[in-house]
């Protein structure tokens, strides 16, 4: 019994204790300006916001007031039993309890693909119709980010329409929608928008006025990003302000054919993708004459311009040309002759290597980064054809796919035959990065730089745990170049080309 009274009794001493640091740590937030106390709450999720308005009456202000919200609590398993619960919940925070006060974030994330067993399709009508009304609230609440990540599965019969009050939000800056099916439809080409950014994915697109409003209405934007779009084959943009253009586009998109004409005098990069399919004529036109950095995936094309790029700086091209498409991988590197830096997966590289391709639409290229396979003997004269037309460039990175070649079709080649060739780039060679595959071809070849480029700075080659014995003969070569270091470094995991 005594020991029960002392132990009450220092409960009762410790809980105004309790209290005061209850108190002091709640006056911390309070006692913060509004905004350093938003930028706090702002990486809450709303979950987490709503037990934090709970804590006191200030607390409760700025949960009212935080201009940033994120909703992304439909992922968590243990909520699909009170999904609808949840939905009159948050319909009540945003339209009867928050107001107007001002958005400047709004975020929602639902992946409804693990609940399709517990969702019916009344159940996903009433929650896509509630969404659509939240997201029109942001809207009236000047929102200026607006992320929509919402992956249900909504029937084409019942495919419901984007609101337009969104791409007439004049506070609206950046918007990312991806949800599946969703339809939009161009508003007004009289209209105007502030957007700067603009990312759409799994969207239904009902015309081509979209593209037209794109051009006419959104006059701020500098970033635009569409992918894996249903319902057109053109896309036609045409901007003063644009700087940064992606697509990508699925065999199975819409029946194959889309035609591509991108304009924009400011534009700096652009990424194209997209897969082969057997139907359907593909069409690429691009007039961007300050283009700097251009990334292309997929299939060549039967028509592509790409224009004169007379500024550009860096190109990526992993392609699947098939032998029929040498033409048109020859018109490609026509057109980005003037790159500076050029990166080639293993398919472009062996068409390059093997096509017969003149080396001179590679003339101002300095930085070249191949993927070869391996230093295969049948690929060595095509690779020694290429590097005769290069008399510009200075730095060389050559990929290997180090795991799965035969050495004794990797060592027909010696430091004599390197030096036959007389590459006059080997003189110019400022830094080298080359993988090592199994066989000799790539030592010798690394032997060969180091013994003749006199401007080396630096020589990284990459080998397996079994040659170390190979990489110790390289580092012993007569070295043309007194300031040149060699690093050498293990494969960690297997990595193929790509």
């Amino acid at each position: 019994m005594d020991g029960n009274r002392k132990l009450m009794a220092a409960g009762s001493y410790q809980r105004p204790g309790v209290r005061a640091l209850a108190k002091s740590m709640t006056d911390r937030i309070s006692d913060l300006p509004d905004g350093v106390a938003h930028h706090i709450l702002s990486f809450l999720a709303i979950t987490d916001l709503t037990r934090f308005g709970c804590v006191s009456k200030r607390c409760k202000q700025l949960y009212l007031s935080t201009p940033s919200l994120d909703i992304d609590v439909f992922s968590d398993a243990h909520m699909v039993s009170c999904f609808k619960q949840l939905l009159s919940s948050l319909d009540r925070f945003l339209w009867m309890h928050r107001g107007v006060n001002k958005i400047q974030r709004f975020r929602i994330y639902w992946d409804d693909f693990r609940h399709d067993d517990f969702l019916g399709l009344d159940f996903l009508e009433d929650a896509t119709f509630r969404l659509m009304t939240w997201i029109h609230n942001a809207v009236t609440c000047n929102v200026e980010v607006l992320e929509v990540d919402i992956r249900m599965m909504i029937g084409r019969e019942r495919r419901p329409l984007f609101p337009l009050s969104v791409f007439l939000c004049g506070s609206l800056k950046s918007l990312f929608l991806n949800m599946g099916r969703i339809l939009l439809k161009a508003p007004s080409l009289t209209s105007s928008s502030n957007l700067e950014y603009l990312e759409l994915r799994c969207v239904c697109i009902k015309d081509e006025d979209f593209f037209k409003w794109i051009s006419s209405s959104c006059k701020c934007i500098k970033d635009l990003h569409l992918e894996y779009l249903d319902g057109i084959n053109n896309v036609t943009i045409e901007s003063s302000s644009l700087k940064s253009f992606s697509f990508v586009m699925v065999a199975d998109s819409a029946d194959g054919a889309c035609h591509i004409d991108i304009s924009g005098e400011k534009l700096e990069e652009i990424c194209i993708s997209w897969e082969p399919t057997p139907t359907g004529s593909r069409l690429l036109n691009i007039r961007a004459p300050n283009l700097k950095y251009l990334k292309w995936y997929g299939c060549l094309l039967m028509r592509q311009n790409l224009g004169e790029l007379m500024c550009l700086e860096k190109a990526e091209l992993s392609l699947m040309p098939e032998v029929y498409d040498l033409n048109f991988l020859s018109e490609v590197l026509c057109s980005i002759s003037r790159v500076k830096v050029l990166t080639l997966n293993h398919e472009t590289t062996m068409a390059l290597f093997n096509g017969g391709l003149t080396a001179k639409l590679l003339g101002y290229v300095f930085h070249l980064c191949i993927s070869i396979g391996s230093f295969g003997d049948i690929l060595v004269p095509g690779m020694v054809s290429v590097f005769g037309g290069l008399h510009n460039f200075n730095t060389l990175e050559i990929k290997t796919d180090h795991w799965s070649c035969d050495p004794e079709c990797c060592s027909g080649f010696d430091m004599g035959y390197w030096g036959l060739q007389n590459l006059s780039f080997i003189h110019q060679l400022k830094e080298v990065t080359i993988e090592l595959c199994d066989g000799s071809n790539g030592i010798q070849f690394a032997k060969y730089i180091l013994e003749h480029a006199q401007n080396l700075k630096k020589v990284k080659i990459v080998h397996s745990p079994w040659q170390c014995n190979d990489i110790a003969e390289v580092k012993k070569s007569k070295m043309a170049s007194n300031i040149a270091t060699v690093v050498s470094e293990e494969y960690r995991t297997p990595r193929f080309y790509v």
